[in-house]
Order: C-alpha cells, then structure tokens, then sequence
C-alpha cells in the first residue's frame, strides 16, 4: 500500500470507527431489560475491524 493510500484510509477507518461506535451506542440504549449479546458482539467486531484490530479468535 502506498503512503497516499495508507493515509487515504485513516480517515475513512477512523468514520467507520465512529459509526460502529453510534450502532453500540444506539443499541445498548434500546436494551429493554434484555441484552441483545449476538447484536453486540457483530458491532463490537465491526468496530475493531474499523479500527484494525481484529482478534481473529473472536
């Protein structure tokens, strides 16, 4: 990856970061006495591949 794409990235990885954030905001404010864990876990691995860490074990 050249230097320009590599810095191209950052902030579109750092948007997606923000946005997956808004989703684990949104979601853990809807919880209704019930924590939707599945819907959790999918957001908070999207967040980490946005932020470019993913544990692969996850």
């Amino acid at each position: 990856m050249s230097k320009s794409s590599a810095s191209a990235a950052a902030p579109r990885r750092v948007s997606d970061a923000a946005a997956a954030n808004e989703r684990i905001r949104a979601l853990v404010d809807s919880a209704d006495g019930t924590w939707p864990s599945e819907a959790y876990e999918v957001l908070l691995l999207e967040w980490a591949a946005a932020v470019g860490s993913v544990d692969s074990a996850a």
